[in-house]
Order: structure tokens, then sequence, then C-alpha cells
């Protein structure tokens, strides 16, 4: 006889497999050892599925055994016994590997193995049916699709293949029933589910192992009768825990269930050690003989000892410290919170050691109180509880709220090496919800979740999306930043394209530390040359293969006056990423090997992206950088976003303050020079006179359906252009340039060209353009129809801009069809003879040669002559006519 089996507890992917397997082993007996969970029973109710008892299977007749979802002997309640049968057949499916290989030993006579790790082992079966070619029913159909679904969570958890993807699609043709699996995993939470959940979470610890969030519960609650490994797979996808393992006291033992949402975390070798088995991302334990509190107290020690502690205080703490002297005064400190943007300083004495801190609370009543020359020393906290760089994460959260201490300075021999505020506290123990965006994380029935979404890691993204060997130099960037004890980070656009999916290799590499000594060991490293600007700490790595990267310092900035140029100061990567522009441009990646395409998000870049928002990142960003206006409506018209409401409002305000007079004539330059460079310069004018910010161009410059008119038109000429000289370039930004020129009166546009450092080329387009066009423009357009010389010597030597220019401007068809000639053809007739041969033919050099070849290409254009013979015989008239006219023409 056969027999079909799974563990005990049997869940949808053991019951699937059971029923997928006897598609291929027709005459089997199917059983369960040892019950199934609640949902399977509630399914069974309604569903004939000819399982049979097993008190009325003889397990003397059975002679081949199937298990399917299950390897350990343990997991098989009375059918244990079958493992010590050397005369059985055995033929193993299941998902996981073991890890530990002594499962399967158990065994004697394991004939069949197949072990792989896919999602669920109904995958596995799945495939074997679809390479036999075996039909289903649509019941049977919808049973594999319930195993397939809840073991891979919808075909959304981490453990999910391509391959069970393909089953979902084979059991999907066969005619699944995806209603009837969307009602049988959806079950709602009662009331004790809930009190269930809430106490485990009460009793619950989380540790932060790994890298991972992992909570360790226990509870003695007795009244929920429901499926238990439910419910712990419920509370870890309502609180975006990366695994949980709980401990529940029953009657005579107590319950150890694990789930993991990560493979790396491996809930099955925990239960092993309790006799227990499972799979990496779901096991599970009984334990008799033993209280709750020692089986809690043996999982946290057996999880900390496996699983190293990831977060230190190093890793959360922010670096380099702005700290002020002791013998400063209350108002320095003042100015050195409000220039740095702080709240707390740590205060040093003469030898660098830290003395204590002084809060803004204290400096402004110190102030109040008419005390703004008094020595920082003597209003300092001394006694404020301080960490190491190897503290606990876990050790200084505790400590910060128990003393509701808001800053905790790190110290090494004494010296402040980094600080600790809530804000990285709340950051670090709650990434997942920053990464999860504005919606607010799932809750039910009043448990409150501390967040849904995981914490973003973007390796897959960057091995995908860049060349490798774009992908191996951040590696090796991480790697070589670890021998030297520095992080590095890619920053900026970089990070915000990979995210939008779109194509940017200008990598920006930030480092904590002395980053040009970071670019110097990698050029070396790579083959590679260095350029370096010590004034603002950064260097440009120039890589054999022409590749090359910017490397920073990680730095902090600030501005004297509104409109200055910043002054900038070594950082920490969080100061750094808040000097930035926009919130979308804040994001950065970390490379140093163990955190290697962890996303970092300060400033809410990943839910600005997400909304479609350009947003600055404090009120006074316009007020020190007015440019950044331009750039906001850069970006906005590049990715089709939008300002958002309090970034609006800042623009407007900066408008009202009449900043943008104090910009420099180069520095206003370059933002329009990028912004009629983007791919809808119209859209940037108009977006510029919606916010009143043309008339920093100019007060005379307005908008005007006229301006709008020829905008359009330009698009239309810049389009033609592209596509019918694909072997010239043109600055494409000048010839907007010219259509705002063109609207003004002639004085305003000297004042422009005078205000605006230009290019002598751009300058003299621009003249031309606005000065020197509007004859060619009446001759091209008359009805009498020009010789092709004439057009040529009409537009040989105008600009390419100019000439596109021309192009938009005129109205006359007669006229576009002369400028399309010259673009494409006239200007590039040439006639067949040279120098060389006016040489040969006995001609002696001098001016006639150019009245020669003039006239050669005259005659070309105009088709007087089409071959090099008829070329000889016009140069022999010429010639002639000179020798016998001096000092006449040709």
């Amino acid at each position: 006889m056969d027999l079909i089996t799974t563990h005990v507890n049997a869940d949808f992917d053991g019951l699937a497999s059971m029923v997928a397997a006897r598609k291929l082993y027709p005459d089997a007996v199917l059983v369960f050892p040892g019950g199934a969970q609640e949902s399977v029973r509630n399914f069974l109710a309604g569903h004939q599925l000819d399982i049979c008892r097993l008190k009325d299977v003889a397990l003397e007749r059975v002679r081949r055994l199937i298990l399917v979802d299950v390897q350990e002997p343990e997991r098989l309640g009375p059918l244990k016994v079958l493992s010590s049968r050397k005369d059985l057949e055995v033929h193993l499916f299941d998902h996981h590997g073991t890890g530990e290989g002594s499962e399967t030993q158990a065994w004697t006579s394991v004939t069949e193995r197949h072990v792989e790790p896919v999602g669920a082992t109904t995958t596995l079966l799945i495939e074997q049916l679809k390479a036999q070619q075996v039909a289903l029913t649509t019941s049977e159909a919808t049973v594999l699709a319930l195993g397939l679904y809840e073991e891979t969570g919808s075909l959304a958890f981490p453990s999910t293949t391509p391959r069970d993807l393909e089953a979902a699609a084979f059991v999907l043709r066969a005619g699944a029933d995806l209603n009837l699996v969307a009602e049988t995993l959806q079950h709602p939470l009662d009331p004790d589910l809930i009190a269930l959940l809430n106490d485990l979470l009460q009793s619950g610890e989380i540790y932060y192992l790994e890298g991972r969030k992992i909570l360790v519960a226990s509870s003695a609650y007795d009244r929920y009768t429901g499926d238990l490994a439910e419910a712990v797979q419920r509370l870890a996808e309502l609180h975006g825990l990366d695994a949980v393992i709980v401990a529940i006291a029953l009657d005579e033992k107590v319950e150890i269930i694990g789930r993991s949402r990560r493979p790396e975390i491996d809930v099955a070798w925990i239960a092993r050690e309790f006799g227990g088995g499972g799979h990496a991302v779901a096991a599970a334990a009984s334990v008799k003989g033993r209280t709750l509190v020692e089986v809690q107290e043996q999982l946290t020690r057996l999880l900390t000892e496996r699983y190293r502690p990831t977060l230190l205080a190093r890793d959360v703490m922010t670096t380099p410290v702005k700290s002020i002297a002791a013998e400063a005064t209350v108002a320095e400190a003042e100015r050195s919170m409000t220039t740095y943007g702080v709240n707390v300083l740590p205060v040093v004495d003469a030898k660098d050691r830290y003395v204590g801190t002084i809060s803004r609370e204290i400096v402004q009543k110190a102030l109040f109180h008419q005390l703004g020359g008094q020595r920082v020393e003597a209003l300092s906290s001394s006694g404020q509880y301080s960490a190491q760089p190897d503290t606990p994460f876990h050790d200084i959260e505790t400590r910060m709220i128990e003393l509701n201490q808001r800053f905790v300075p790190v110290l090494s021999d004494g010296k402040t090496v980094g600080v600790i505020t809530r804000t990285d506290l709340l950051r670090s123990l709650h990434d997942d919800v920053l990464a999860g965006g504005r919606g607010k994380p799932k809750s039910v029935m009043g448990l409150e979740s501390p967040g849904a979404a995981r914490r973003r890691d973007l390796k897959g993204q960057l091995r995908d999306r860049l060349p490798p060997a774009v992908h191996d130099l951040l590696r090796a960037a991480g790697e070589l930043g670890d021998r030297l004890g520095l992080s590095v980070y890619v920053v900026g656009g970089f990070v915000r394209d990979l995210l939008l999916g779109l194509d940017n290799l200008d990598v920006d590499l930030v480092v904590e530390g002395d980053g040009i000594a970071f670019a110097r060991a990698l050029a070396k490293e790579r083959g590679g040359r260095v350029k370096v600007h010590e004034r603002f700490g950064t260097a440009v790595v120039l890589l054999p293969n022409g590749f090359k990267l910017d490397v920073a310092t990680a730095r902090t900035e600030y501005y004297e006056y509104p409109t200055a140029l910043p002054t900038v100061e070594q950082s920490s990567i969080k100061k750094d990423l808040y000097r930035r522009d926009f919130t979308i441009n804040t994001l950065a990646v970390a490379l140093k090997p163990r955190a290697f395409g962890q996303l970092i998000d300060f400033y809410g870049g990943q839910r600005d992206l997400k909304e479609r928002l350009i947003r600055v990142l404090h009120s006074l960003s316009f007020v020190e950088d007015p440019t950044r206006v331009f750039r906001a409506i850069r970006f906005e018209l590049r990715f089709d976003f939008h300002l958002s409401k309090d970034t609006l409002a800042l623009i407007k305000g900066a408008v009202k303050m009449e900043l943008f007079h104090r910009l420099s004539g180069q520095r206003l330059l370059d933002e329009l020079r990028l912004l009629f460079s983007e791919r809808r310069p119209r859209h940037a004018v108009r977006r510029l006179a919606d916010l009143d910010l043309l008339r920093f161009i100019h007060p005379q410059l307005t908008w005007s359906t006229r301006l709008d008119r020829r905008l359009i038109e330009l698009e239309a000429a810049l389009d033609w252009y592209r596509l019918s000289c694909l072997d010239r370039t043109i600055s494409e930004w000048v010839v907007y340039a010219m259509a705002l020129a063109e609207v003004m009166p002639d004085q305003a546009v000297r004042d422009l060209l005078k205000r605006f450092p230009f290019t002598e080329s751009e300058r003299g387009a621009i003249t031309e353009a606005r000065f020197l066009t509007q004859p060619a423009s009446r001759t091209l357009s008359r009805r009498t129809p020009l010789r092709p010389s004439e057009t040529v010597a009409i537009l040989a030597g105008l600009s390419e801009e100019c000439l596109v220019f021309l192009m938009a401007k005129n109205t006359s068809e007669l006229a576009k069809r002369q400028l399309s000639m010259y673009l494409t053809a006239y200007r590039d007739v040439k006639p067949v003879l040279t120098g060389k041969d006016l040489k040969a033919l006995g001609l002696k050099p001098g001016p006639l040669y150019r009245t020669i070849l003039a006239r050669l290409t005259e005659a070309r254009l105009n088709g007087e002559v089409t071959s090099e013979a008829e070329e000889r015989v016009l140069v022999k008239e010429c010639a002639d006519r000179a020798r016998s006219n001096p000092k006449g023409r040709a």
C-alpha cells in the first residue's frame, strides 16, 4: 500500500501537496498524522477530499511512504514508527532543506528525494504534474492554489521564486477558483485572537539581529482556541517584523511557533533545538516539562548566540559632532546652534574632552536673563547618561526612555565621537514605517502597528539595473571604505533615478571621513587618476575605462546671508543630505559590505517620489539659495511631478522678498541654461511666468500670446532639425533664449546681453537673431523664387541656432522650404575640383583660386555643371576671362 502524509497540524501547503501527490500515485491513501490547522479543518468540512482516518490505516501494509512538506520523523506524530522500518520505500517532497542533513538519514530507505528552495512544496508537485502532463479538475486546481498562495503569502513573501509564479499560472489555467481561495485564506480577527496578539506584544522584546527586526514573545493566554500558527503569521504581517518566535503555554506543554519573512533568519534551526522542525521560514516545536519562562529565556539565548546584534551605538550615532568649548559664551552657543541647526551641543574642555551638554532651552533662558556673556561650562549638564561606541542599541533605547533623555553623547577615551538623538532612536526603531510612505501602517481592531513596511534593500535593483562594471565598482568602493574605517554612500540623483527606473550613471559618493584620502586610495586600487579640490573636500576619480565618479567628504553648510554661496564644513551623512535642495535628492545607499544596498532616507524622499512631489527640506531653503526655485521647476517638468503646497508657498514668499535680484548673472544664467535644456522648455517658461519669475530675467519680459506661439513654433522646428540634421549639434537652450529676446524691446535685449555672461558665440547668436535676421526673412519670403546660390549667400555665416530660429519665425512656406534646403543640402554642396586641381591645370596660386572655386560652387548649386568634366570647362572659361581682363572678374 502507498501512503501519502504530511506533518502534524497540517497547513494548506501540506494538504495541497497531498492532493497533488495522489495524482502521481493514484492508488495511494491520504492520511493526516495528527490533525490539521483550524482553517484547513473548516475547508475540509465543506469539501470532500477522501482523506482516511489514521486509525483505519493498517500501517503494517504500507510498502511505500510519500512524505510531503515534511522530512523529520518527529513531525509525523504516530507515523514516526515507520522510520524504523528497513523494508519501507520513502519518497520525499519538501520545499526547503533542513540545513543539517540529518533528517533524511533517519529514514533507512529514501529512494526519491525532491527537496528544493522554492516558496511552497506544492510548487514541486505541480512541476511533476506539468512534466507528466497530468490533468487537474477545477476542484483539485483550487486546492493546489490554496497551498501555493498560503505558503507564499499570495506570491508576496521574499521566499517566493519565479517557479512559484509559473506553478500559479498552471493551476489558474487549470481552472483554480481564486474567489474561493481569497474567501478561504481571509480570516477575520475574533476578540480572543486580538487579546492573544496584544498579550504577545506586551510581553515581547524586539531584537535587531543581523540587520533584521525579530520579536520574541510569550503568552499564557488560554482562551484562544483557534490556529496558533495563523495567529503568529498575522503578528508578523501586521507589524512589519522580519521574524516572530513565540512560546505559548498550553495545558501540559509549551508550544513554540516561528515565522520568518527572511530565510536568513532560520526559525527551523531554533525549532530543532527544542525537538521540533519545519522550514527556514515556518517551524514549530512542542516542549514538555519546562516552564514558559525557561523556554523564553532559552529562545532569547539561542537567538543572540547565533545571530549577532547588529545595532550598536556606532551604527546609529551621528558623527562627526559639532561641539562647543567650555569657555565659550552663551551667546556664542546660540549662534552655533542656529548656524548648524541643532538643539543640543556637547561641551568640551581645552583638550577636547567631554564636559557635559548644553541645550537650546537653557541657552534661551540664559539670554532672557541677560546672561549672554556667561561661560557655557557654568550652565552645562554633566550628569547625563552617555554611551560607548559598542553599547548595544537596545540599552541606549531603554535608558533614553527611562531617563526621558533626548540626547546621548557617545564617548571614547573621554572624547565625544558621536551623538544619538531621539530622532536617531525613532528612525532606527522604525525604518520600516518610513519606508512605507505616508500611508498609515496597518491596524486591526485597536491593535496599533509600529509599521507594516520593511526596510528597503536595493541590492537587487543595483545588481539588475547597473552595468556589471559599475556594480562591481560600488562593491569595491564599499569594501575599500570598510578597510579604511570609513562609511561610503552613493547619493543624490543616482539613487533617485534608480528608484524611478531611469538610467543614470553619474555616480556621486559621499564618505564619512576623509573623502580625498579615500578617492586617492580608490584611484590607486583601480589604476585610475584623481583630481582633487582641497577647498571643498571633493575629488573626481578617473578610471582607465573612461568612467568617472565624484567623491565628497560628508559636509554640512550654512549661509552667511541670503543668496550667499555656502560655507562648508565636514559633517555626517545625515547633515550632508540635509544640505541638499529637495527631499527626492536626499536619498543615499550604503556601500559598506554588511549593509550594501541599504537605502537611507532621513527626510522622506521615498514618500515624495511615490507621491510625485517636489519638496524643500526647510522653510529658509529659497531664502538661502533662490536658484533652488529654478531647479524645482526643472525637476517638476523633467519627472512630471508637482510642487508640494508648502514648497509653492515658500517660492511665492521668496518672490515677494525680491531675493532674485541679488543673484549674480552667472548663477542665474547657469540655472536658465539647465532649465531650457530640459525636454519641455516652453512649459518651463510658462511656469516661470506663473510664478512671477520672468521679471527677474528682465523686468520687461512677460508672458504673451506672441511668446507662446513662438515657443510652439520653436518646438516644431527643433523636432524637424533633430530628425533632419543628425550629424550636427546645436545649443537648443540658446534658441529659446532667442525667443525671449524677440519679444523684448531693443534696449531691454542689450541690457540682458550685458547682465548675463554669455559666451561670445552665444551672445553673437542671440544678437543675430534679434537684430540681423529681419532682412533675411523678408528676402526668403519674396514671391520670386531664389536660386540656390542666392539662398546660400543670404544664410551662409549664420549660426546653427539662428537658422533654426529663422525656421520657426518664418510663416512663409517658401521661406521654410529655402531654409530646409539650405540646412539639408545646399550648404554641403562643393565642387569636385580643388585648389590642387587648379594648380595642376597650370593656374598660378592667388586670389583667382577663391574666385574660381566660388564660381564652381555657385554653378554646382544652380545646376549649371553636374560633372567634373563640366567643371574643368568652366575653370578654363574663368581662367581665359581673367587673362583677358586682368582687373576684372573671372
